[in-house]
């Protein structure tokens, strides 16, 4: 394949796939949560905390759930208090600049940035595969990341997007060799989830690859700092949260805030404690996310997907390890493992339909019950 770097930056001809995949699942999403709020009104817990001023929108209203409440209290009030801390700034910052040049409903904003942050993702990602496996594989790939069950969560109001879009736009340019670029982007996706900071060890693959093993020519290249921009900006969030709040890491003590321990629980702690019968949507977690963990897998086959190969393995082994409560989303937001399938199903392609299809009817139903605010964080 060519070389990333020698490619252009931007090929116009390489977002009308994208572009039609984004169209198409939106309005998917935007119909499922129209007919599903409209059909059943109610919502499974804490109906009190509904956002009232999307009830007249019921094809929004879905998208606004859990999390987004968090986003819009921080948008109203900033980071007042310990609990607040556990979201990170920069998607309640977008869209409270958007809410407020444009007069929308701040919950609107919130999904218009989050919804184009995963265009952006799209864009990004299917440049990625194409350079890596063509086109033919860049779309299968590309439609199964999409087709994923829980990756509804990059067209819900969650950061989830944004820090997709991040580590993947970071990855790319590190691919390039604009490694300072990399640590930058990569630092604004920890700015939308921390857990962006994973990607981190695709830009170290991609320097690797381009300076060899020698430890002296990655040292003293000035492409280094690449490496410790994201950390600049992650120091940052913690001298503010200190001088406004006292405790410059409170974003990561105030995790375990109305959740407990369960929060950091691993796969198997999650297994082990918490009966099917009691929380059944995470034992699908489980079993759905072999899908990204067997991509991630044979990610490690190729050394010209070795960038992608350790950022999926890194993220996979942290959320196995301490994210099972939440390993849904972010196993949905592991879009390096596709790239694998997508090679796979454009070799066979009507098996690759038949999963595509399967994908897709699960994701709407579980798509059904995050809109109504079953316990799918």
């Amino acid at each position: 394949m060519e070389d990333a770097r020698r490619t252009p930056w931007f090929d116009p001809t390489a977002v009308r796939f994208p572009l039609l995949l984004f169209v198409t699942t939106r309005v998917a999403l935007l119909a499922t949560s129209y007919m599903s709020v409209v059909l059943v009104p109610d919502l499974y817990r804490h109906e009190e905390t509904r956002h009232m001023s999307l009830r007249a929108l019921p094809a929004f209203d879905g998208l606004c759930r859990w999390d987004c409440g968090w986003f819009e209290r921080i948008m109203n009030t900033g980071f007042d208090t310990p609990e607040t801390t556990k979201v990170f700034p920069l998607l309640p910052l977008l869209a409270s600049g958007l809410s407020k040049l444009t007069q929308i409903d701040p919950l609107i904003s919130l999904i218009v940035v989050a919804n184009l942050a995963s265009l952006g993702s799209y864009i990004v990602i299917h440049a990625i595969f194409k350079q890596l496996e063509g086109g033919t594989a860049a779309r299968w790939g590309l439609l199964f990341f999409a087709a994923y069950p829980f990756a509804f969560f990059q067209g819900a109001a969650y950061a989830e997007s944004l820090m997709v879009l991040g580590s993947a736009a970071a990855i790319w340019l590190a691919m390039k060799g604009k490694h300072i670029w990399a640590g930058t982007v990569l630092g604004l996706g920890i700015m939308a989830r921390h857990v962006t900071i994973f990607a981190g060890a695709g830009l170290l693959a991609a320097q690797l690859r381009q300076r060899g093993m020698r430890p002296a020519r990655l040292l003293f290249s000035p492409a280094i700092v690449g490496l410790v921009i994201p950390f600049v900006f992650l120091a940052a969030w913690s001298w503010y949260l200190g001088r406004k709040l006292g405790d410059p890491l409170l974003f990561w003590n105030a995790r375990q805030m109305n959740f407990g321990p369960i929060v950091f629980w691993s796969v198997r702690e999650v297994w082990q404690n918490i009966p099917y019968t009691y929380r059944p949507e995470l034992y699908f977690y489980i079993v759905l996310s072999v899908i990204p963990l067997a991509g991630t897998v044979a990610l490690l086959t190729r050394r010209r997907w070795i960038e992608l190969a350790a950022a999926a393995a890194v993220l996979m082994a942290v959320v196995y390890g301490s994210g099972g409560v939440a390993l849904g989303r972010y196993s949905a937001a592991c879009w390096p493992a596709f790239l694998p399938w997508g090679v796979v199903m454009s070799r066979r392609p009507t098996v690759g339909a038949s999963v595509l299809g399967a994908s897709f009817f699960l994701q709407g139903m579980f798509f059904f019950l995050f809109a109504h605010q079953w316990p799918i964080l």
